[in-house]
Formats: structure tokens, sequence, C-alpha cells
């Protein structure tokens, strides 16, 4: 299967990275400084987004039809000034359910995020009994370009090894996996489609969202009142990490934190749902949905 050289899963497994890739998606990194992070001479930095908030962990069960695939945990690690811009480290760990038979997945990212939700470095670490795979990516986006770095280190071990270094050509800022969960944050309350340039796998891609503020309702098992919604959809024209491809739809939180509660996402072997189990945030319960009187 093409794609991130963390192949060792069955296109089932691609369930369990849905969330992070659009909406619910996902990747990664530590401390690396972009190029491309220098501020227009003279500009004003930009405000922080309000919706980020550093210490928040939110944790999703994966379901595939009638299975429990497993969890994938967000974090948002620490925030920081670099060269005149806001940036978020944010964090996400992906782990199959311990239950099923002869799988045994580990993944973590980590994006560096600025404060208007477009990534500057990811990092990806693919861990087995034996050792850690890496890629890493790194926008600079002055020069125009991506540089990507694959390595590998031994279970235990601090000696890294690098194995391949590459750069590709770019033309706008992107996101990566885990940097379109933000985004699609950020923008939920929007009324328009946004067309969001995406590094993936190697190449700069489109991800389609259709963001169309409509408010509905939402049933999660952590809560025993009906959610308070903001619903859309959108479209992968692209095969994403683990076979993530084509029509997604999500329902974020219609309040300033627009936590994502459901999402439903194709992969090669079906649909899969992504829902908010636990949560840790400062003072933050999901809204609860009441009618509106009718005029």
């Amino acid at each position: 299967m093409k794609g991130q050289k963390l192949t060792r899963f069955s296109p089932i497994w691609g369930a369990v990275a849905a969330l992070i890739l659009v909406v619910f998606c996902f990747e990664f990194l530590d401390n690396t400084v972009s190029a491309g992070e220098r501020p227009v001479e003279g500009a004003s930095p930009l405000p922080s987004s309000t919706m980020l908030q550093v210490g928040e962990e939110l944790e999703y069960k994966v379901s595939y039809s009638f299975f429990n695939l497993g969890t994938i945990r967000f974090k948002i690690l620490e925030k920081y000034e670099r060269r005149g811009r806001t940036i978020f480290k944010a964090l996400s760990l992906i782990d199959s359910n311990p239950s099923i038979p002869f799988v045994d997945l580990h993944i973590r990212f980590v994006s560096e995020i600025d404060q208007e939700m477009y990534s500057h470095s990811w990092l990806a670490d693919d861990s087995s009994k034996s050792e850690i795979v890496s890629r890493l990516f790194v926008f600079e986006y002055d020069n125009k370009r991506v540089l990507v770095v694959n390595s590998r280190r031994k279970a235990g071990s601090s000696l890294v090894t690098a194995e391949k270094v590459d750069t590709f050509a770019i033309s706008d800022r992107l996101q990566d996996g885990l940097s379109l969960f933000f985004y699609a944050r950020e923008h939920v309350r929007d009324q328009k489609p946004h067309v969001v340039p995406t590094f993936i796998d190697k190449k700069q891609v489109i991800t389609n969202i259709n963001f169309m503020n409509l408010r509905t309702e939402a049933e999660i098992d952590a809560v025993d009142y009906p959610v308070e919604v903001v619903e859309f959809d959108g479209r992968m024209d692209y095969e994403g990490v683990y076979g993530l491809t084509g029509y997604f739809q999500g329902w974020f939180t219609n309040d300033e934190a627009r936590i994502p509660i459901v999402a439903r996402m194709k992969v090669i072997l079906g649909s899969v749902k992504v829902q908010l189990q636990k949560w840790q945030r400062g003072g933050w319960q999901p809204p609860k949905y009441m009618e509106t009187a009718a005029k």
C-alpha cells in the first residue's frame, strides 16, 4: 500500500487513524525550527486562537461496525513564541484495542501549528517491540519547500539512523494530518466551503471541507443528554494514511471550544465512527442541545 511508511497494518486500521486526517486525522514533532517562520517585516502578531487551550486532552473511541478498534488521544502540550508567531505543539496517540489478537498498534503524532492553524512541522513515530520508525516534515514556507526525513532507531536506544532526506516543492501554506483536526475546529462555524492545501505522501493535495454552520444535535455514550453541535462534511479525492479517502462528516460542539463529538469517515473497507469518550479542558462540559422556539 502506498503512503507513509507506516504500513504494518491492514487497511481496517485506517479506521484507527481516521480522526486525524481531516477533522480527525493525524501526525507530529519535537522542537524543530522551520526556516519559513520569519514574519513579514513590520507585521503585527496575530491574536492567538481562543479555541486552543494548553492542557486540553481529548480521547476518542474508534469503531468499525460493532467492533471497538482502539482509541485516539489528542493533547495540546505547550504554547510558545517563535519569530513573532504563536506556536502550539499538539500530540496525538493512536493505540489499538488490546483485546484484538495479533494487533499491537502504537503510533505517536506531533505537530507544531501556528495561530492560523497551519503546520510548521510534523513528526510520526510508529513503534513496535523492536524499533521505532519515524518520519519528519519541516515546512519551509519562505523557500516554498518541505523537508522530509525518514529515520529509525532500535527500541530502548537513543541512536537515530537517518535513512533518507528529501525536499519537495510546495506553493501554499499547508496542513498535515493532525493540523487538519485543529483547522476544522477553528473554522467549523464558518458558512462556506474551504479548499485546504494539504501535504500527504510526499505531495501537495487538496482537502475539500464544506462548512455549513448547521446547528443540530448528536448523542454520545459519555453524557446522558443530546449535545449541541455544528455539522459539516467534506471530501478527500486522494488516499490518505491507512486508506482514509472520499467522503467524511463531522459534528463539533457549538461553543468556543468547538470540540469534535462524532465523526464518520471512509476507509478502504467501509465506514468508521469516531466518538468522544473522555475529556479534560478547564471548566468545559459538552453543551446541551435545546430546541429553539418556533417563530
